[in-house]
């Protein structure tokens, strides 16, 4: 696009281009809802204004406390359209750390999802200097009290536009490339969340690589769903402004399938997690198929995974397996993307957190590439994509147009480019030590390059394991095949400094429940089944085959399967859903000095 490279004109060069087109849909009385681009634009500027009215000006903060919708998108557009600076906190995160980052991040305004909020958030909000205002998205339920509504701010706003009806486009104007569009406070997996400075010339870059690498197609539907706070979804939402895409809000988590349904998106982009629990949907409802069914599904699945060989080597398809897999695929695979995904999906990707292969395989096999990429905060999310034709399982990709990777010397993944931050805000030395002296910004990233330039990560450089005996040990990979697993949800290995590894396994609640009932056990609790020696055993099995894949000094020689599944709510996971090991350890200590005698 030939405009002013800002996230405030790329969204005004849309509306421009597709005012009467649908920008969205939301979930509202038990249907999607459709916003056209001008009907949008017309919301976000009625608040921009009602926070110009209400004293905020260029280079404010602007934050904002909310699961993800519609309205979420709607204040972030405003605040960057006249310079704000939008801060968005997970929902999830602890009152203690809702307080800093409000107070370091000198935030004027917050908007605040709704009264639960309001109410866990009352005794710290009035400890804050700089904060002014607060604003609930919705403000169902909550007694009244010193807060604003949307429809507050936006009447605001409409007063000044018919006042001074040139000052919307005169604060746009003065948005600039180089100013801060976002402060990204990464998860805290250590010590306080620091806040990642992003321009809007970083966030930009980013849209315009996608879009030259990947060609991103103009009026296909997308689906909303992840956190907005995360750099992920944040970035993918620049870019259904960028590229025209359509998207579906999902109403929660629990609906995002139901979303998918009503949306038939072109892609689909979602975290590990997500696919590994729709692998796990599949398989178990494979498990309960006559037996001439479970026949035929893994005729198809054997066919797949031949063919998907062949693919991603870049070789031809035998005749006859080409045929075979035709055949499998109007039986099979056709029949299991549309009822999962819809009929229009080309791809699906995957960030946040490492793929294993062996899922990679399965999708693969039914017809559906999922493209893995890497990014950080810092880096404006990705910077490396595979791509739907040029791919390799394992890898993240090569660098996207306009960005580099290198390896250091002790294999820390370097990086360069358009979307890589400058610096962590109000934080020198932090700043200082996350780049080397030739300006490439240390990821803390273990990995490795190939001859085409496809990067594999191997592991985070802190969570490398050195036993007693001097190994050098990566636990991701390790974890990953658990994990492929049905019946496992997560994975942590341990063994820093100690003889042998161990790990600390939770259980899908969904598999292994139709597994209990299979057997005859009934309905039992996550604790009850961590209990049960047929479920010990059969989750023995699984480690034992994994085992059987490692070299000796990386095995697991002890496990214990927790009560309960690491989660935010128990401090054993960051918002944005990794897996944080000290606090982890901390609780499981029994455990672990069980496993070590």
């Amino acid at each position: 696009m030939n405009i002013r490279p800002t996230i405030a004109h790329l969204y005004q060069e849309r509306v421009r281009l597709s005012g009467d087109g649908v920008s969205y849909y939301y979930p509202e009385n038990g249907r999607y809802s459709p916003v056209t681009w001008n009907q949008a634009y017309q919301t976000i500027n009625e608040l921009a204004l009602g926070m110009w009215e209400m004293g905020l000006r260029h280079g404010d903060r602007v934050a904002v406390v909310s699961n993800s919708r519609h309205e979420w998108s709607t204040i972030d557009q405003a605040g960057l359209s006249f310079g704000g600076v939008v801060v968005g906190i997970y929902p999830t995160t602890v009152t203690e750390q809702v307080a800093y980052i409000l107070s370091h991040s000198e935030a004027r305004i917050v908007f605040l999802e709704d009264n639960y909020q309001l109410t866990r958030l009352a005794a710290v909000l009035p400890t804050l200097p700089a904060l002014e205002t607060i604003v609930l998205i919705d403000p169902s339920g909550a007694a009244a009290g010193n807060w604003l509504t949307l429809d507050d701010v936006r009447q605001r706003g409409r007063g000044l536009l018919a006042a001074q009806p040139d000052l919307r486009q005169q604060t746009l104007e003065a948005v600039q490339p180089d100013d801060i569009a976002a402060l990204v406070y990464t998860s805290g997996t250590t010590g306080l969340p620091k806040g990642v400075v992003l321009r809007h010339r970083n966030l930009f870059s980013v849209c315009q690589s996608v879009d030259e690498y990947l060609g991103l197609n103009h009026g296909e539907t997308g689906v909303v769903f992840l956190p907005m706070a995360h750099i992920l979804q944040r970035v993918n939402m620049y870019l259904g402004v960028y590229g025209n895409i359509i998207g579906y809000y999902a109403a929660d988590m629990l609906k995002v399938m139901e979303t998918v349904q009503a949306a038939q998106p072109g892609t689909f982009s979602g975290v590990p997690r997500v696919f590994e629990k729709i692998h796990a949907r599949i398989m178990a409802g494979v498990a309960q198929s006559p037996p001439n069914r479970q026949k035929i599904f893994h005729g198809a699945l054997a066919a797949g995974v031949a063919r998907s060989r062949y693919l991603q080597n870049g070789d031809a398809v035998p005749l006859l397996l080409r045929l075979k897999y035709g055949l499998y695929d109007r039986l099979v695979w056709q029949k299991l993307r549309h009822a999962i995904f819809g009929r229009n999906t080309r791809y699906l990707t995957s960030g946040a957190a490492p793929i294993s292969k062996e899922l990679l395989a399965f999708f693969h096999a039914m017809g559906l590439t999922i493209i893995e990429g890497y990014g950080l905060t810092e880096t404006s999310s990705p910077i490396t994509l595979n791509h739907p034709n040029r791919f390799k399982f394992g890898t993240v990709g090569p660098a996207l147009p306009g960005s580099a990777v290198k390896i250091g010397d002790d294999g820390e993944i370097l990086l360069k480019g358009p979307g890589v931050f400058d610096g962590y805000y109000k934080n020198p030395e932090a700043t200082a030590a996350a780049f080397t002296e030739d300006g490439w910004f240390r990821s803390g990233d273990i990995g490795e390059l190939d001859g085409d330039g496809f990067l594999r990560i191997t592991d985070r450089k802190k969570n490398l394991l050195i036993t007693a005996a001097g190994k050098n040990i990566a636990p991701a990979p390790i974890e990953n095949q658990m994990m492929n697993s049905p019946f496992i949800s997560q994975a942590l290995v341990l063994g820093d400094r100690r003889k042998y590894l161990v790990a600390l396994l939770t259980l899908d609640g969904e598999a292994m429940g139709q597994w209990c009932e299979q057997q005859g056990k009934g309905a039992l609790s996550l604790a009850e089944m961590a209990a049960d020696a047929e479920v010990q055993g059969l989750i023995g099995a699984v480690v034992a085959e994994v085992n059987g894949r490692l070299a000796s000094y990386e095995t697991i020689k002890q496990f214990r399967i927790l009560p309960e599944e690491f989660s935010v709510a128990n401090g054993t996971l960051t918002p944005s859903l990794k897996l944080i090991r000290k606090p982890v350890e901390q609780k499981y200590q029994h455990l672990l000095d069980e496993m070590y005698g």
